[in-house]
This record gives structure tokens, sequence and C-alpha cells, in this order.
């Protein structure tokens, strides 16, 4: 699949550049051109370092509201498909630690399939997104000049997505894959062996591939 297919048939964008760090609440520059940016001149990191610049609430509220989205939990993901299936090409062009760590010591191109299986979703809370929702309101009453410069054009993270690694291969590189596995510090939960090809199953890591993106103009509790 590809990203612009990818896109329209889930309403999700694939994370260019993910790792661990990444959580509900970031915020993300859309361009209309070009993938998502986690980095943007006048951009805030997160939706709550927005609201402590702006001085609309304390540090302790900071913490408290970025501690609490981090509690949401990873449930199954009710997607149309049981796996997503993704383009090798695709995939070489995303910066994630477990695709990173197989490329440094395999040829991606020698893979014949590819797929995120056993598909998780962490979503923002109703409660989250009322609280969030009144510091917006706040601030567009009392610093529209922030808000306008720094928010209101931006996207916010409100759930992300998680899945395991899964790549086929043909048998005549099984050795050269499973001696570079010895090298990485990589999870591996399943092998399936077939006739003429092998499926091996990565951990996520809890490193999220997808994400959901609302404007924060339009957001709503």
């Amino acid at each position: 699949m590809e990203i612009k297919r990818f896109r329209n048939k889930y309403n999700l964008e694939l994370i260019p550049t993910s790792h661990e760090n990444i959580i509900l609440g970031n915020l993300v520059w859309d361009p209309i051109i070009g993938k998502p940016k986690f980095e943007h001149p006048g951009m805030s990191e997160h939706i709550y370092n927005a609201f402590l610049d702006a001085g609309i609430i304390s540090r302790e509220n900071w913490l408290k509201g970025i501690r609490d989205l981090n509690k949401e939990k990873i449930k199954y993901a009710h997607l149309a498909d049981r796996v997503i299936n993704m383009e090798v090409n695709v995939v070489s062009t995303l910066q994630n630690p477990v695709i990173n760590e197989l490329e440094e010591r395999f040829e991606l191109k020698n893979i014949s399939k590819f797929h995120f299986g056993h598909l998780q979703v962490k979503t923002m809370s109703n409660l989250n997104r009322v609280r969030i929702d009144n510091h917006l309101e706040v601030l567009k009453k009392d610093n529209w000049k922030t808000y306008d410069g720094k928010i209101r054009r931006v996207y916010m993270i409100t759930e992300l997505y998680y899945g395991s690694i899964q790549l086929i291969l043909n048998k005549e590189f099984k050795t050269e894959l499973e001696g570079s596995l010895d090298q990485a510090k990589l999870n591996v939960l399943e092998t399936v062996e077939f006739d003429k090809s092998i499926e091996y199953t990565f951990d996520h890591n809890k490193v999220p591939f997808a994400m959901r993106l609302e404007k924060v103009r339009q957001f709503q509790g």
C-alpha cells in the first residue's frame, strides 16, 4: 500500500520518523505537499507546552496533563483490515527503530512482503479531550495572539497506532537475515516457515507507526 492510499483508506497518517516518545497531544505541522513534521518555526512540541508557554496553566498542571495522556491504555484497533500491507519501497522511507535496525544489517529489497499486524491503538479519552478543549477556549479568549500564531493552524495527535512488524522473504535469504538478527537488538515474536518462504514477526517496542490528526481549530472536547 502506498502512502496516499493508506491515508485515504484509514484517514490516518504514517509517521515518517517515529520513536517511543511520540505521545498523544503532540503537535504536528501537516503541509499540503510533503510529509507531516514534528518541528516547525513557532510551533510548540506538545499542546500542553503551548498552554504552559502562554501562561494559562501552572507547571504542575502541565505535568499532570501530559501524565494523564500517557496513561491512556493501548487497546485492540478496530480497523477495516487485520493487517496493513505496505510496499517495501514505502517502508524503506520510514524512520522506525525496528526497521532501521533491520536495514543496517539486511537489504530490505530482499523482503517480498511487509505488513503491520496485531494492530493496537491508544486513543485520547473524552475526559482529556474536554480538559484540552477548555484550555483552548481560555487561550482564545485571553491570549488570541498566541493561539493564532502558534496553535490554530497546526494539527494534534489524538490517536496512535501500533503494530507488530511482519515480513516475508524467500528461504534463500534466511541465513543472511538470521545472522543479522544475532547482532541486532530486536525481539522476534514468531517465526513461521512455509514451503519456499519464511515469515518473521517483530515486537513494535511501543513505537507507533501511524497517527490520527485533528486540526486544533476544529478540535472539540
